[in-house]
């Protein structure tokens, strides 16, 4: 049996934590894997790892100085040698200076770096340890996430050390979701000759919200037979709300907050609108796909990987608010069923929960 702990010291939901919440579950189903969840106390990702009967470790890991604060690191180097535990996944850059420098101390087997953002890394000294005298391996989500690692340590750090894995979608969740549809025209009082734009994410400025509201201001000129639901919460809320308001789209713009339910919120939306400035991998636009429906995305980091420009759905230009407009209209105007279709097989084809984890699976027994 080989014990694993997940390290996982993002505050918020994202596609991160929905990766280390699924792979931890999955995984301990497997009576080969011993499995642990290292999480801040308070957060959505220590809640849902509770509720679900996974072995849970208080972490309070936070960005900064602190990062290796010692009195933390011997708890959490304790912590790892109770329990025995053989291999770490490790999900941020803090998680990265923290776990690899305690798990190094521990003697841990494998200590994996889970790179989920198309970001390069900075060529700088402590990047060269972390990454070549502490971590094991890589594994990057994408072809682009792992270009991007590659862009500024190519020097020093051997290519062969990184494993492309595809995050993977629960197609079963998915479909249960849409059995179980929320009616969006009832709940915010929407006419039901209206499209339903989603808008699905963290509301900070990765996600790139301005360029969305900019676009439908826009959009608004050509016709007004649409609404634009922004589904998630974040530190941009009353920024993105205000500039909302500023510019008089109260009528074209709902704010959701965050949600739990999304999976059951997706039979009702027409197509998503995604306006991100750059992604690892893209969770919820495939999580889209696999429901069936159209994707507007701007054109960045792996996006290209899972959406099929002209067949599931259009690539804009990314903050370019007339080139996101302008494929929006042509999604009203197309056969969003084909779309659709296309959409589902393209993810149903590549990019499975199944697949994810037999390649996961593999890898732990080929390294």
């Amino acid at each position: 049996m080989k014990n694993i702990v997940f390290l996982n010291s993002c505050p918020v939901w994202g596609g991160g934590e929905k990766w280390t919440f699924t792979t931890a579950k999955v995984l301990a189903e497997d009576p080969e894997f011993n499995v642990h969840i290292a999480a801040r106390k308070n957060t959505e990702l220590y809640k849902r790892a509770k509720e679900a009967g996974l072995k849970t470790e208080a972490v309070e890991v936070k960005s900064g100085i602190t990062v290796l604060n010692p009195f933390k690191a011997k708890k959490f180097i304790n912590f790892l040698k109770d329990k025995k535990i053989d291999i770490m996944f490790l999900n941020m850059s803090q998680d990265l200076k923290f776990g690899g420098v305690t798990g190094k101390i521990a003697g841990l087997d494998k200590i994996i770096y889970r790179r989920g953002s198309a970001i390069p890394i900075k060529d700088r000294f402590y990047n060269k340890f972390l990454l070549k005298d502490c971590a094991t391996d890589i594994i990057a989500n994408s072809k682009a996430t792992k270009e991007t690692i590659l862009r500024h340590t190519s020097q020093w750090l051997d290519e062969e050390k990184i494993k492309i894995i595809y995050n993977g979608i629960d197609l079963e969740k998915i479909d249960q979701g849409l059995e179980n549809p929320i009616d969006l025209n009832q709940e915010f009082g929407i006419g039901n000759d209206r499209f339903i734009i989603g808008n699905i994410g963290r509301l900070n400025y990765q996600k790139g919200h301005e360029f969305l509201i900019e676009a439908v201001e826009l959009l608004k000129k050509e016709r007004d037979d649409f609404v634009v639901l922004i589904i998630g919460d974040g530190e941009r809320e009353a920024e993105i709300k205000n500039l909302v308001s500023d510019k008089g789209l109260g009528d074209y713009i709902i704010f959701t907050g965050f949600r739990d339910d999304v999976y059951n919120l997706l039979p009702g939306l027409d197509f998503l609108v995604h306006t991100a400035r750059w992604e690892g991998f893209g969770f919820v636009i495939a999580e889209v796909m696999a429901a069936g429906l159209p994707v507007v995305s701007t054109d960045v980091s792996n996006i290209s990987e899972i959406v099929i420009d002209g067949e599931t759905g259009y690539l804009a230009e990314a903050g370019n608010p007339e080139d996101i407009k302008n494929k929006v209209l042509k999604i009203m105007g197309n056969d969003k069923d084909g779309f659709g279709k296309k959409g589902r097989k393209v993810i149903k084809d590549k990019f499975t929960l199944d697949k994810m984890i037999k390649n996961i699976e593999k890898f732990l027994e080929d390294s």
